[in-house]
């Protein structure tokens, strides 16, 4: 998440807000065609101001 943070703000970007979410199972399902990878995703809002 601070990458992400830190990316925003090199190219600008202030007032960062960042929350995340749950991934859910029926979501992961759907992405995932049987793989777990709910492991490796996340999900989430990202609010900023340029």
């Amino acid at each position: 998440m601070e990458k992400i943070r830190e990316i925003l703000t090199n190219i600008g970007f202030k007032d960062i807000e960042i929350n995340l979410k749950e991934v859910t199972d029926e979501y992961a399902m759907k992405w995932g065609h049987g793989l777990m990878i709910k492991e490796y995703i996340g999900s989430g809002d990202i609010l900023a101001f340029k």
